[in-house]
């Protein structure tokens, strides 16, 4: 990717003579085209994600994704590993797909509800968090970059569902990856440090006293080892399940193409277009009526959730790889600003809100936890405050943000559209 033409896909053509000329790549160590040991490296950095994140204390609070994408970037901007290939195109074109329907056969609406409670509430307040962020943001920044509605559109997917929901509404309106690999790792950043300031407002006693923390006061008893022990123990799969899996998925994912292709033929709205005739909305529609209807059958099939897992950590690894760190320190500081009014808008708002309301400071913290870092996280974090008994309800609030990430960030998009025009 040129520097010139990086500056221009950000600001309108206003490049700077200076940068434009080193145009001269740097050598790498495995070249584009050697497919194989790119892809071991890919796959073993994936595993090696995930065992830090489930072995090292640090690697948890960051979390696993934002693991694999510092490892990733670690590899490609030290010209070990290529910042463009082939494969990397497979990993979004095909495997990201696959993981939604996976990370989605526990999305039983029924189950949601019941089991979620007043987290449900505490989700949603940060989800407005997320969005009134979104608008604050691309106001602040209207001048600062091109394709300022669909940045503000993927982020609120982002901060709402997560990585597949960042990935559908950026292939929803093809927005390009000079623009979305570094958003990506601005991203990741700030949320790693807003996971940080949660974990610190958990352990504070001054903001215990000003909200009522039921289940701070059960974790500071908790076993904390045994509790993670628990969550991460081994699951009996068998070859059916992953058989099952797979072939639910993946023909999930196939019938959402063949009726994308088919609806937006009949319609000539663009934007009922990008609603309806959405490939990952209808994806997610699909796998959540199944999982809904035949939940019983979904939730009998070990280890779907686990593959879906992977192969988003796969997909954070190669946004990693692709990811000049310093080309987007240099070309586009103000993403890592962008984000961070969003995170924090998210954050001010679901404390003050859920202050008026009344609502448990555990809840508050993990709805905003799970908004911007997803269900994984959210877990994660219940699981290092020994906050027992809001797992699941963080596991199950941020499955409800997968379902309904992706179409909140188009609806966003259409409408900082019209507020920018």
């Amino acid at each position: 990717m040129a520097n010139g033409k990086w500056l221009e896909t950000l600001h309108g053509g206003r490049a700077l003579d200076s940068v434009r000329a080193n145009p001269t790549p740097m050598p790498v160590l495995v070249s584009p085209d050697q497919t194989w040991p790119i892809l071991a490296c890919i796959v073993a950095g994936a595993a090696l994600s995930i065992w830090l994140e489930q072995t090292n204390r640090w690697a948890a609070r960051l979390s696993g994704p934002v693991v694999a994408l510092l490892l990733g970037m670690a590899l490609s901007n030290t010209h070990l590993l290529p910042f463009k290939a082939g494969v990397y195109e497979v990993v979004n074109g095909y495997l990201v797909p696959v993981a939604i329907p996976l990370l989605l056969f526990r999305a039983n609406l029924v189950r949601i509800v019941r089991e979620t409670g007043s987290m449900l509430l505490c989700f949603h307040i940060a989800t407005v968090g997320s969005v009134l962020g979104a608008f604050l943001a691309a106001y602040l920044f209207r001048d600062k970059f091109t394709q300022v509605p669909e940045m503000a559109g993927i982020m609120t997917a982002s901060y709402v569902g997560g990585g597949v929901n960042f990935f559908a509404v950026k292939d929803t309106y093809n927005v390009s990856p000079d623009i979305t690999n570094p958003l990506l790792v601005a991203d990741n950043f700030v949320m790693a440090g807003i996971f940080a300031v949660l974990l610190l407002i958990a352990g504070s006693q001054l903001w215990r006293r000003w909200y009522p923390h039921p289940h701070s006061v059960e974790g500071d008893r908790e076993d904390v080892t045994a509790l993670a022990a628990r969550h991460w123990r081994r699951k009996e799969v068998s070859l059916l399940d992953i058989a099952r899996a797979l072939a639910i998925a993946v023909g999930v994912v196939a019938a959402a193409k063949l009726l994308t292709a088919w609806i937006a033929g009949s319609i000539e709205s663009t934007i009922w277009r990008s609603l309806v005739a959405n490939p990952f909305l209808l994806i997610t529609t699909l796998t959540v009526i199944l999982s809904t209807v035949f939940h019983r059958t979904l939730e009998k099939t070990e280890g779907a959730e686990d593959l879906g897992m992977f192969l988003l950590y796969l997909f954070f690894f190669v946004i990693g790889l692709e990811a000049d760190f310093w080309e987007v320190m240099r070309n586009a500081p103000w993403m890592f600003p962008f984000c961070l009014v969003m995170a924090l808008a998210n954050l001010g708002f679901t404390l003050v809100v859920g202050k008026l309301l009344r609502q448990n400071l555990e809840e508050l913290l993990l709805s905003v936890n799970a908004t911007i870092g997803g269900p994984p996280s959210a877990a994660t974090m219940a699981i290092s405050r020994g906050w027992s008994g809001l797992v699941l309800p963080g596991l199950l609030a941020g499955i409800w943000g997968y379902i309904i990430g992706t179409f909140v960030g188009i609806m966003v998009t259409e409408a900082v559209r019209r507020m920018l025009s």
